[in-house]
């Protein structure tokens, strides 16, 4: 009996870690159908899909921030450009046509 407890909760940790990972990488209603399947009240899993769409979208801005500061530390714009014109030619080119309309 004890084993049997503990498997059960091996495998609602599993569920509660996958709904946590699933907050940033599953659609709405992936996560839907994987918080479903706890048979929790209706108003807890809006309440989970609520938190889980504020977490994801605080978590991807965080991370564009992040990764900008780095690159922004690491890299100077003006000589980067600088370098890019010193070693490479850039060519424009540009074609305009006119044709005549057809009549209506």
């Amino acid at each position: 009996m004890s084993d049997d407890l503990q498997g059960k909760a091996t495998d609602f940790v599993k569920r509660i870690l996958s709904v946590g990972v699933g907050t940033l990488f599953l659609t709405e209603e992936s996560l839907k159908g994987l918080v479903g399947e706890f048979k929790l009240p209706k108003e807890l899993i809006s309440g989970i899909l609520e938190s889980a769409n504020r977490t994801r979208k605080e978590f991807l801005q965080n991370l564009a921030s992040e990764m900008i500061t780095k690159v922004t530390e690491k890299v100077e714009p003006q000589a980067l450009v600088e370098e890019i014109l010193k070693k490479h030619d850039i060519e424009f080119t540009i074609k305009v046509s006119f044709s005549d309309k057809k009549p209506e």
